[in-house]
């Protein structure tokens, strides 16, 4: 196994228990990142769908807009020194309001009507011209509203896209590095842990014979003596008595000479043995 594909820990059962926990919760956090990643593609493409609309709507009420103030310039003649001079509060505000997308943090931009507000243009073009002043005015502020929109989606989409970028790189990072080293490591000291164990088997069999062994040559010398001292019971009990072996060589001497001659001499229990002479016998002499 490559080395440098797993991590480099000691094969032992708390190091298999802590793998297995680690992969648990690398698969657990695999699935949320999953999940987070689908979640923030569906909100992206609805967020770009949104901002396909809203560009659509805006370039539509930005030329109505644009047509509006060709016509006040018609009627009433160029005005953008007057509205420079009477510039004063804002009457469109916006308001950033914090927004949550399966833990992205964005910004979403809302419209305020400022109604306090003093409009230092509501008395133009009462000479004439005023009905194409309201209508400019009008064309001009929904045309912010949508900027406004477009901005927040613009934004939304943006963060969204990083944020997808993110969640896909760890993703794949889990699922082509983390996970892979974690299952090599784990089969490492299963593979090690096995060996171990095959050692100890072997070890505690050769033990276990060598134990036998010297169990057995301890015990073969005592065996060895009884079958002896069996071997000299039989031996004693099937000997016959020296009498009976006396009188079998007596007979014997007398039915075939010796040449050696013997002397007569009586036993301890008193029985006579004959006197054997030597003898100088011809063949022809022992035929009948």
């Amino acid at each position: 196994m490559n080395p440098e594909n797993r991590y480099p820990v000691t094969a032992s059962m708390f190091m298999l228990r802590e793998i297995k926990h680690r992969q648990e919760q690398v698969q657990r956090g695999y699935q949320l990142l999953r999940r987070k990643a689908e979640a923030l593609r569906l909100r992206g493409r609805q967020a770009t769908a949104e901002l396909t609309s809203t560009q659509a709507i805006l370039s539509h009420t930005l030329r109505e807009a644009y047509i509006s103030l060709a016509a006040v310039k018609f009627t009433n003649g160029e005005s953008n020194a007057l509205v420079l001079e009477n510039i004063g509060e804002a009457q469109v505000r916006v308001q950033r309001v914090p927004e949550n997308i399966s833990g992205v943090a964005t910004m979403s931009l809302l419209p305020l009507e400022d109604v306090t507000a003093s409009d230092t243009l509501r008395y133009a073009g009462l000479g004439a011209g005023g009905h194409r002043t309201s209508e400019a005015k009008k064309a001009f502020r929904e045309a912010v509203h949508i900027l406004i929109k477009f901005a927040s989606l613009r934004n939304t989409c943006i963060l969204l896209d990083d944020a997808i970028r993110s969640t896909l790189r760890k993703v794949n990072g889990i699922e082509k590095i983390i996970m892979p080293k974690l299952r090599n490591t784990e089969h490492y000291i299963l593979m090690e842990m096995g060996e171990r164990e095959r050692e100890e088997f072997h070890r505690l069999k050769m033990l276990k014979a060598k134990k036998t062994r010297s169990k057995t040559s301890s015990t073969r010398p005592s065996r060895h003596g009884e079958d002896i001292d069996e071997s000299s019971d039989k031996s004693r009990s099937s000997s016959p008595p020296s009498s009976r072996i006396r009188s079998l060589e007596c007979l014997t001497n007398v039915m075939y000479p010796c040449s050696i001659a013997f002397s007569s001499t009586t036993d301890s229990i008193g029985d006579y043995q004959p006197i054997c002479y030597p003898h100088n016998w011809d063949d022809d002499d022992l035929l009948f």
